[in-house]
């Protein structure tokens, strides 16, 4: 059987279009094929960097329902003074402690949201809630967070800080001295 240079052409168009639906609908069914969100998360302590990851890493699944195929993500975070100052170059007023920059795929966040548990588990859910609803709707946000931030209450903890290194010379009197003699 002969074909023509257009049916040649039209059927490896229509076998191109194949296979590339056939490897997104595979995508699609196994979601491990994809990259998942590429997170960087740039400075902080590395307890708050393991908590912001934790908690990233709950939203993720989320993440990777949008459309677009880049799902990175930078989280940086800033010293107070800092923080202070890039909010208001980016004309954040209203915000406290964190925001959002959907345009750039960053997340800003203030040390201080580490000051305790609670504070992480209502600023970092919420920032990712807009990733997740692709809004700067803070209503929108704060219903994703809520999803987000009940795993994250189930997963992740806020890492203890490794206690400083005792001196030696303590480390030697305290196995001189028996316990409670002091």
């Amino acid at each position: 059987m002969e074909y023509s240079a257009g049916q040649l052409l039209k059927g490896k168009l229509l076998k191109s279009k194949f296979l590339t639906s056939l490897v997104l609908g595979f995508c699609l069914i196994s979601p491990a094929l994809l990259v998942a969100q590429n997170l960087t998360v740039v400075g902080g302590t590395s307890a708050q960097k393991q908590l912001t990851a934790c908690i990233e890493k709950i939203s993720a699944e989320d993440l990777d329902k949008l459309a677009d195929l880049d799902h990175s993500m930078t989280v940086i975070i800033l010293e107070r003074e800092r923080f202070l100052q890039v909010k208001d170059s980016f004309r954040a007023y209203r915000t406290k402690l964190a925001f959002s920059n959907l345009a750039t795929r960053r997340i800003y966040l203030s040390s201080d949201v580490f000051r305790n548990l609670d504070t992480a588990m209502l600023c970092i859910p919420h920032e990712l809630g807009h990733f997740v609803t692709r809004s700067q709707y803070e209503d929108q946000a704060e219903i994703a967070a809520g999803t987000i931030r009940k795993r994250a209450r189930e997963l992740c903890a806020m890492p203890d800080a490794p206690a400083p290194p005792r001196s030696l010379s303590a480390h030697a009197k305290s196995l001189r001295t028996p316990a409670g003699t002091e």
